[in-house]
């Protein structure tokens, strides 16, 4: 059972490479891995072709959803894996992964992930449970870097959609779940590095925020959820602007109850 591993990559050369080898490290035997670099313009393609058992391409494309497609459809394996290129996996993960898909009929599983910070730390993150009703709650439960998918799952939900430029995992979620829930797996399966460079960090959240609520208009989700993501989103983008005790003057009532 062949296992590919998409890398979308642009401009990531500090990190690919620790990426690259958190997949050749792995002792399962049968991996691909395709990277699809957006035409980046610093030192990745130059790392890239140091590696020649990764397949890979650079030019220029219309965004990470783009990339994810075009490495989905050339992919030659049984099961997918989405890491992007500033993330890592766990060592020694796909054994478990295959194991997994060869004795189960799910279509995708999710698993932990680990936060990793610019200081060197770690901390663990345990996915939660991942439903309609949760997504709708907080779409920011995701763990992208710890899902794996059969490839004809993804294919029958329409693979990654290119309108989405920050919430295409999001949005392949919800199509996702159309099909099946995933199986939650309490082992940690990748790692998610925290940088300050991150798209969906600053000045990103109020077009995350936008996508999001166009990704809940099209899952048919009440006004009570689009009313909490708003103030969710704009609470944090005030609290990186204006710091947490303006923001906390400005926003000061508590939202967690249900709707």
């Amino acid at each position: 059972m062949r296992i590919t591993i998409l890398t979308p990559s642009y401009n990531q050369a500090q990190f690919i490479e620790e990426n690259i080898l958190s997949v050749q490290n792995q002792s399962y035997p049968d991996i691909e891995h395709i990277v699809i670099d957006g035409g980046s313009t610093d030192n990745t393609v130059d790392i890239l072709r140091k590696y020649p058992l990764i397949r890979w391409i650079s030019e220029k494309d219309e965004g990470q959803a783009d990339a994810l497609q075009k490495g989905l459809e050339i992919s030659t394996g049984e099961i997918i894996g989405w890491i992007n290129s500033d993330d890592y996996l766990e060592a020694d993960v796909l054994q478990f992964v295959a194991a997994f898909f060869e004795t189960s009929g799910a279509d995708w599983l999710i698993g932990n992930i680990s936060n990793v910070y610019d200081d060197g730390s770690v901390s663990g993150t345990k996915s939660a449970k991942i439903t309609r009703k949760a997504l709708l709650s907080d779409p920011d439960i995701l763990c992208q870097q710890g899902t794996f998918f059969r490839k004809q799952a993804l294919l029958k939900a329409g693979g990654f959609d290119k309108k989405y430029q920050l919430t295409m995992d999001l949005d392949l979620w919800f199509r996702l779940l159309k099909i099946s829930e995933p199986v939650m797996i309490d082992k940690n399966m990748a790692y998610f590095r925290r940088h300050k460079n991150q798209k969906t960090f600053g000045k990103h959240v109020i077009a995350q925020m936008k996508e999001m609520l166009d990704i809940f208009r099209k899952n048919d989700a009440g006004y009570g959820y689009k009313a909490k993501l708003v103030y969710r989103k704009y609470k944090l983008f005030l609290c990186i602007r204006l710091g947490a005790i303006k923001s906390a003057i400005l926003f000061p009532i508590n939202f967690s109850e249900k709707f």
